[in-house]
């Protein structure tokens, strides 16, 4: 049975080399701590002890391997994706980032494919990186943040992004990062355990209800954290397009339950009843293992996750183990890519 994480993060050398430059516009930063360790501090309350899980590909297929895990769809961390950084010299840093990935998948091409990354505080740069990565660096993908400088994806600045990535037929990975009212959230590690599942669905919402579904409705989008908390107050958002004419319909022409079974998600849901909740409004076939390597808020065993639940059908299994991201990436039951 083919395993794949599709939610597996890296730091990149060019990130981290940028992180040790003082005054740098990406708020990033590189601290040796009293202890003699260095630690990783960066936007969005992100401070870590910088250990090789974080950037060293022999760690993560060691790792990958203690769990079953065949494959993994690699994208550069959240904290790297710095849409509050300078445009220009985010404009500079994305490529290298991507250049990164890419020769870490050249390296091992039967354990990783590729999600880049694009600096979407310049769509039209974004635009061109996003072609370059996909076309002439054979990326698979490309990953995103939930919102850029609190600016949700809906705005119409980012139709020709959307376009594009509509057009390159590549699968989009959505994480969240920088969550609505993360201020009130400082306490209990709140702004992880409920802003980034809370900011997840408002980016759910604010596309599906924005229409862009509509506009391009082959996009294939992934949502992390088993859709945050959109698929589990989906029936609020169909009451809201019925009883909510003026702000909720103009865009879309059906329920966004509708919607949410065109969308994929990872199955970090972290209780068996709650993944079995998802399968049965989306299906199997829309959702995928999820890591969130190398971070604590992952499970401590993605694949057991799918595999082990016990309210799930071996089909199922089989689907959410391997199936649908085989089935996305365009792979067949060994991991290789289809021609």
């Amino acid at each position: 049975m083919l395993t794949f994480d599709i939610h597996c993060h890296f730091f990149p050398q060019a990130f981290l080399d940028v992180a040790r430059q003082p005054g740098n516009s990406f708020q990033a930063s590189i601290e040796r701590r009293a202890d003699g360790r260095e630690h990783l501090v960066c936007a969005g309350n992100f401070d870590h002890p910088l250990t090789p899980d974080f950037y060293d590909a022999q760690r993560m297929i060691e790792d990958m391997d203690q769990v079953g895990m065949q494959m993994a769809a690699i994208s550069s961390a959240p904290p790297t994706l710095s849409y509050w950084a300078d445009p220009g010299a985010a404009r500079e840093l994305a490529p290298a980032i991507n250049e990164s990935i890419a020769a870490r998948v050249r390296a091992h091409p039967d354990r990783f494919a590729g999600l880049g990354t694009v600096p979407l505080q310049d769509v039209d740069a974004s635009v061109a990186e996003a072609r370059r990565a996909i076309r002439d660096l054979g990326l698979a993908g490309l990953m995103i943040g939930s919102n850029v400088n609190g600016k949700n994806l809906d705005h119409p600045d980012f139709y020709p992004f959307f376009a594009a990535i509509a057009e390159l037929d590549a699968p989009l990975f959505i994480h969240p990062y920088i969550p609505a009212g993360a201020e009130r959230m400082q306490d209990y590690y709140l702004h992880n355990l409920i802003g980034m599942v809370g900011e997840t669905g408002l980016a759910i919402a604010t596309l599906i209800y924005g229409g862009t579904l509509v506009r391009w409705p082959n996009l294939k989008l992934i949502f992390a954290h088993a859709g945050g908390v959109f698929p589990y107050i989906h029936g609020r958002m169909d009451h809201g397009y019925k009883v909510r004419i003026k702000e909720c319909r103009e865009a879309i022409p059906e329920p966004p339950s509708a919607y949410m079974r065109r969308i994929y998600y990872d199955c970090m849901a972290f209780a068996p009843a709650t993944l079995r909740f998802l399968v049965d409004l989306v299906g199997a076939d829309h959702v995928l293992i999820g890591s969130d390597y190398p971070f604590d808020m992952g499970p401590a065993n993605p694949v057991a996750e799918a595999t082990e639940n016990p309210l799930l059908s071996a089909d199922e299994k089989r689907q959410i183990a391997g199936g649908t991201a085989a089935a996305i990436f365009g792979l067949d039951a060994e991991g290789a890519r289809r021609n």
